[in-house]
């Protein structure tokens, strides 16, 4: 019976009540040791008799071990694998260990980059295919000590439960090292009991026990209902309550404390076979009594602590009661002792087996090649298995066994390249920090100082990361000299990022005086930036040809052209207003992300493909693309690709909107998560909110402070709001400059859409009897480019002015209507009230016959769906593209079906969404 904890309960019946509906959901059940998380997982588990329970225990030794926890967890549902999608199957059984082939053929950096998301997904279609016969419970005791490899990828499921008949419950210790973070996922907090709880629980035990043990007792253990049951009730007065002077020992301590004490009083032999079962810690029969035979103990000696219910021998594996008895058992012998359980270990394991190199470190006092090598050599088998998390911890303590300088400074390399793959960046860098004070070889320095570059790159982290950019380049001069033009050249990319022109131009000279074959590559990137940035000795005319003749170099690669690549040349195409084909360019890189699983690059490629959309008038599409590129930016731990999303798209798309609330949340949590010394144009989102209200001395005064900055950049696509902002205030003057930037590079690219641009800022900087002429070549301009409906809207508005100012009321009318269906259909509220106001100023107070699109009418995760599913993929095929289960792609769809009024997938196509 559970005291107390009526509460919780509830909470765990409304979940498989949830899961019964097919409303899957999951909870992390936090508290200290012994508050009774596990009884209440068990208790889950007892009212889940019509689910398939499956569950796992986080153990100690297999947290450094990749997907130990998903293999315990996820073995029983093996018969289901042949059910999946072959690349589903494959992925699984790989992680399971059930692919004989595995060591045939190493993943790729890549795939190892994306491990994350191509297993999850998997997983998530394997819980939802056993999910199909009846409802799936989960439940993952000790979760902290999980390998971050199986925390990582169940947790991606957890947060993907939207339809399922699958609950998932987590148990962690509360204030624990290694603790267990899980965000998006509920929690619940398991604190004391009361003193009526207490005391029930303690029933008979209380029986003839002296007043004041009572009390020390219900005191001792303060609410902790494994202290209740397990604390002596003269402990207070055996032992301190302090470990020093104003510091109470906490109720773990105190519990280890009394597991110690029990041990303490067993037989030697009994204590020799216990420290045996909790350093080997997976309880594996064999190797147990083999290593516990070695140090004079064996299976008759278990009697004693079974009888004292510290250990049972249950399904052929040695168990613990709790938890807090293992630590005792381990940390309460001597430290000799503890060497010559994990040698014993070590000897009495295969030598094949990769676990028992850990049992050698351990065992080990100082540096030793051997254990060193088995260590790397276990860091591979991780490699090879599909870890990543885990492996760069295998390689830094392989390093710090190691006694030659230069080997150490081998693995520290190794290490540092792993946490960069893991996704820790911090890890990574102070890894790479290590390697100069042991070696000088400059290949491994060059390595090195590339992974720190990368790291700082990632993190936003521009200035840094041009700095190490150099040195690798250094590095690599002295040690490969045709490896030096890359870092180069990801230099001037980084001074770009930073504004800093004269950096970019340093780079370029130094990649020319080393003679490199990529120097002309540099130069062109170093050119582009000083035409961008308003350079005096390059122009903008020059910044688009310099890029042109990049992305035609890279072009001639063809296949061989990194997705990273791809998606910077996608950036440079929206730099030299291609929009057309960054559009293209773009739909085609997140294509092959999400279909070949590639995670890593696929934030950028989302957040691209957005700007191209919200250019097209798209904006339901971009506000999708956009808010994906960050959840996925969020998982990967890609600090700058939230804050790309929400300025480049987001925030303007919120802005033009008018909804000044959102947009500056957006705007708010941007400028918060920017890294230092990275330009990112929030300003010009807060430029367009100001403008669409009306306030247009803020809009001129936030534009001009940006042109007016060492790197206007990407707010050069903004000069016809800062021009027509100036102008209705009074002061064309002030932008003519910015204004003859803008028409050289709109000239530059020869794209009708933004000469069309540069004719509507010269009407509005024209007399009023010469406006017309130019509004009217802006409006035909505009129907040449067949695109950009909101700046062709804004055309149509300002030129139905001008009409109605000439008294052509008539040709007025039409085109203000022209321009308030399209500011109705994106939802441009200040917009379409403007041009009402226009129209009931020109006699025409009738209602806009126009509403939102179809697609407005959708959720972003639903239209994304329909887009897919209009496309003719199945659910299946949509769930690995957007990291959905089969069955919640589903739920979307037909959720989205009596939104667009079709009943079917079928007629999803001729809706021309």
């Amino acid at each position: 019976m559970l005291y107390g904890r009526a509460q919780e309960i509830a909470g765990l019946e409304s979940l498989l009540e949830d899961a019964r509906a097919s409303r899957g959901s999951a909870l992390v059940i936090r508290g200290e040791a012994g508050i009774g998380k596990s009884t209440l997982v068990d208790a889950a588990a007892e009212a889940a008799a019509d689910f398939t329970v499956l569950r796992c225990v986080g153990v100690e030794s297999e947290h450094a071990w990749s997907y130990a926890g998903l293999q315990a967890l996820l073995l029983p549902l093996t018969g289901h694998l042949d059910a999946l999608a072959d690349s589903h199957a494959c992925v699984l059984r790989t992680v399971l260990g059930l692919n004989p082939d595995l060591k045939k053929r190493p993943p790729s950096e890549q795939e190892r980059l994306d491990s994350r998301f191509i297993i999850g997904v998997a997983v998530l279609s394997l819980l939802a295919e056993a999910a199909a016969a009846k409802p799936v419970l989960c439940v993952v005791d000790d979760a902290h000590w999980l390998d971050p490899d199986s925390a990582e990828v169940l947790l991606f499921v957890a947060r993907r439960l939207t339809a399922e008949p699958i609950a998932m419950l987590f148990a962690a210790r509360d204030g624990y090292a290694p603790d267990f973070p899980a965000p998006g996922v509920d929690e619940l907090s398991v604190g004391p009991l009361d003193d009526a709880a207490a005391a029930s629980l303690l029933g008979e035990r209380l029986t003839g026990m002296p007043q004041t043990a009572r009390q020390r007792l219900l005191q001792a253990a303060a609410g902790n209902p494994l202290a209740l049951l397990e604390l002596p009730p003269t402990e207070p007065d055996a032992r301190p309550a302090t470990d020093r002077p104003g510091h109470r020992r906490s109720t773990t301590a105190r519990l280890t404390q009394a597991f110690r004490d029990r041990i303490d009083r067993l037989p030697e032999a009994t204590r020799t076979l216990l420290l045996v079962i909790a350093a080997e810690d997976t309880g594996d029969t064999g190797t147990v009594l083999a290593a516990a035979g070695k140090l004079g103990a064996g299976l008759s000696d278990l009697a004693p602590a079974e009888a004292d219910d510290l250990v049972h021998f249950a399904q052929d594996r040695f168990e613990f009661g709790h938890p807090l008895i293992r630590s005792a058992a381990y940390q309460g012998a001597p430290s000799y002792r503890r060497v010559e359980a994990h040698l014993a270990i070590a000897e009495a394991m295969d030598e094949a087996d990769h676990r028992r190199a850990f049992h050698l470190a351990a065992a080990t006092t100082g540096p030793d090649e051997s254990v060193a090598a088995a260590l790397e050599a276990s860091g591979e088998c991780v490699r090879g298995c599909g870890g990543h998390r885990v492996e760069y911890s295998i390689y830094e303590r392989a390093a710090a066994f190691t006694p030659d300088g230069h080997e150490k400074g081998r693995r520290l390399v190794l290490a540092a390249e792993a946490a960069m793959l893991a996704g820790n960046g911090a890890k990574a860098a102070e890894l790479c920090a290590q390697v100069g004070y042991w070696t000088r070889d400059r290949r491994l320095l060059a390595r090195a100082t590339t992974v720190g570059a990368s790291v700082a790159s990632w993190g936003g982290e521009v200035h840094e990361a041009y700095r190490l950019w150099m040195e690798a380049a250094d590095h690599y001069q002295a040690s490969r000299p045709e490896a030096a033009g890359y870092p180069l050249f990801r230099a001037v990319e980084l001074a770009w990022q930073g504004g800093d022109f004269s950096r970019a131009e340093v780079t370029a000279e130094y990649a020319e005086r080393l003679g490199l074959e990529h120097a002309p590559w540099v130069r062109a990137l170093a050119v582009a930036t000083a035409g961008f940035n308003r350079s005096c000795a390059f122009t903008v005319a020059d910044a688009v040809d310099s890029l042109r003749h990049l992305i035609g170099i890279h072009e001639e690669f063809g296949p061989r052209t990194s997705l990273e690549d791809r998606a910077m040349i996608t950036w440079w195409r929206l730099l030299i207003g291609d929009i057309d084909r960054a559009e293209r360019s773009g739909a085609a890189l997140v294509r092959e992300c999400r279909e070949s699983g590639a995670s890593g690059p696929l934030p950028r490629a989302l957040a691209l493909y957005a700007v191209t959309e919200f250019h097209r008038g798209r904006w339901a599409d971009a506000v999708a693309l956009a808010e994906n590129s960050v959840e996925i930016s969020y998982e990967l731990g890609q600090r700058i690709g939230p804050v790309k999303a929400r300025a480049w798209v987001l925030a303007p798309i919120a802005a033009l909107r008018g909804d000044e609330v959102r947009a500056r949340e957006l705007i708010g949590s941007a400028l918060d998560e920017s890294p230092a010394g990275t330009l990112v144009a929030v300003d010009t989102a807060l430029a367009l909110l100001d403008f669409s209200l009306g306030r247009y001395e803020e809009t001129l005064d936030r534009y001009m402070a940006r042109f007016e900055s060492e790197a206007p950049g990407d707010a050069l696509t903004h000069a016809p709001v800062a021009v027509e902002a100036a102008v209705r205030v009074g002061d064309p003057g002030r932008v003519a400059e910015v204004f003859s930037w803008f028409r050289l590079w709109a000239e530059a690219t020869g794209v009708p859409h933004w000469q069309a641009m540069v004719e509507r800022c010269l009407g509005l900087l024209a007399p009023e009897e010469e406006a017309g002429k130019h509004y009217e070549r802006a409006a035909e301009l505009h129907r040449e480019a067949d695109a950009f409906p909101f700046e062709t809207a804004r055309t149509e508005l300002v030129l139905g002015e001008w009409l109605r100012r000439a008294r052509r009321v008539g040709e007025a009318k039409t085109r203000l209507r022209a321009a308030a269906e399209t500011f109705e259909r994106l939802g441009a509220a200040p917009w379409t009230e403007r041009v009402r106001r226009e129209l009931r100023a020109a006699g025409d107070a009738g209602p806009v016959e126009n509403g939102p699109g179809l697609a407005e009418r959708l959720t972003p995760q639903e239209l994304q769906v329909v887009r897919l599913a209009a496309a003719g993929l199945s659910n299946r095929e949509i769930g690995e593209q957007l990291y959905l289960s089969p069955r919640t792609a589903g739920y979307h769809l037909y959720k989205a079906y009596p939104k667009l009024g079709v009943a079917s997938r079928n007629e999803l196509s001729r809706l021309g969404l």
